[in-house]
């Protein structure tokens, strides 16, 4: 069998959307010839940098799942990024881990991104070929305003080609990312750029109960932005308001960390009895209140390129889906064949309100079992992965 070496800033049990792709791609690679040795963070250090830990995670690890995990640098106590911290302890720790495991090749997954630079790294100095995982743009991604972004961005055009260029192949999420880098990179061929979307595992989802909501529920997991455009959810609130005045009550339950200005907004339009925070749950937890919900709420935040791991994990839980987002895009590439999700712009309360009475008039408890998804279950997934390795 032979031996990919995995860079992940994150892996369980840290918690969170970065971990999942990885942590899968890592569970099912030994069924197709490749067995995973993974380079990461200490469990020491993501409690030090107060990283979400989530447990139930480890469930997906193989038994004889080599990792090395390595303490992040202290050096700077200005610095809180653990992905920035780690960079001296996994550039100086690589060396011995080649020379331990001797991999056939290096597989690399970010965001986040500056970690990536060991790949370069490594195929220079000890010869091993690597292929990147972009899970989102790095230096195409849309332009922020923080101070933050602003410093980074001449480092991500300095930094970005130097791992693109070195790299034999580079996955990403979505075909419109995709083109983006190829034409971004016109240096290099097309095929270069493989689409491997994200996905769901059914094992994550069939054992688990669903919780039960006396009323109908609406149920949003993830973080919204709602200080700005991105992921507003103020036309969402503002339809469930037309409903109140319609006589009818839903309640709607928000999973993640609690989101000041969210709970600011519900109070200003009035729907306090209608809303509750749940705060941060277990991956095992968030799935079963998505498995209760009446519908399950995606919010897009605008760019085209977004295929939010969200999707997948709704699919999972199979219940009827509201996503409120661009009719062209990564999100609308995934739902546009499947049944019983509404997809629509993010911009008039009215027409949201309707598409919300719609489901509410034909809601079941029934599971939905929708066809064409098979090609985003994360073994099958994982199986494309393997046949770029074999490549």
């Amino acid at each position: 069998m032979k031996k990919v070496l995995v860079i992940a800033t994150y892996f369980p049990p840290a918690g969170g959307i970065s971990t999942f792709r990885v942590t899968k791609f890592v569970k099912y690679l030994g069924e197709f010839g490749w067995k995973p040795v993974v380079v990461t963070i200490s469990e020491k250090s993501y409690n030090e940098c107060k990283v979400l830990m989530d447990n139930s995670l480890l469930k997906d690890l193989p038994e004889d799942l080599s990792i090395h995990r390595t303490n992040v640098s202290n050096i700077n106590k200005l610095i809180k990024d653990p992905s920035i911290k780690w960079l001296y302890p996994l550039f100086s720790g690589i060396k011995k881990i080649i020379e331990k495991e001797k991999p056939d090749l290096l597989f690399a997954t970010g965001d986040p991104f500056f970690p990536l630079l060991v790949a370069p790294f490594v195929k220079r100095f000890y010869g091993v070929e690597y292929i990147i995982d972009l899970r989102d743009p790095w230096k195409l991604a849309a332009p922020e305003n923080t101070f933050k972004a602003r410093l980074r961005r001449p480092l991500n055009n300095l930094l970005e080609p130097i791992v693109i260029k070195n790299a034999k192949k580079v996955i990403v999420v979505s075909e419109i990312m995709a083109q983006q880098y190829r034409d971004a990179y016109p240096k290099r061929a097309a095929t270069d750029f493989i689409v491997i979307p994200n996905g769901f595992d059914p094992d994550d989802f069939d054992p688990i109960p669903a919780v039960a909501f006396t009323d109908f529920t609406i149920v949003y997991a993830g973080k919204f932005l709602a200080e700005s455009s991105f992921r507003n959810p103020l036309y969402f609130l503002q339809a469930l308001k037309i409903l109140q005045k319609r006589n009818l009550r839903i309640c709607f339950k928000h999973i993640g960390q609690m989101n000041s200005h969210l709970v600011n907004l519900v109070d200003e339009i009035g729907l306090v009895d209608q809303f509750e925070s749940v705060g941060q749950l277990s991956y095992y937890d968030t799935i079963s209140y998505m498995k209760g919900a009446n519908a399950l709420l995606l919010i897009g935040s605008g760019a085209e390129t977004e295929q939010t791991g969200k999707i997948f994990d709704y699919l999972g839980c199979k219940r009827p889906i509201l996503a409120l987002a661009s009719k062209k895009g990564g999100i609308a590439d995934v739902v546009n064949d499947l049944d019983e999700i509404t997809l629509m712009e993010n911009e008039d309360p009215i027409k949201i309100a309707d598409a919300i009475f719609k489901i509410y008039l034909t809601q079941s408890n029934l599971p939905i079992e929708r066809a064409n998804i098979s090609k985003y279950l994360r073994r099958n997934l994982t199986s494309e992965l393997s046949e770029v390795f074999n490549q």
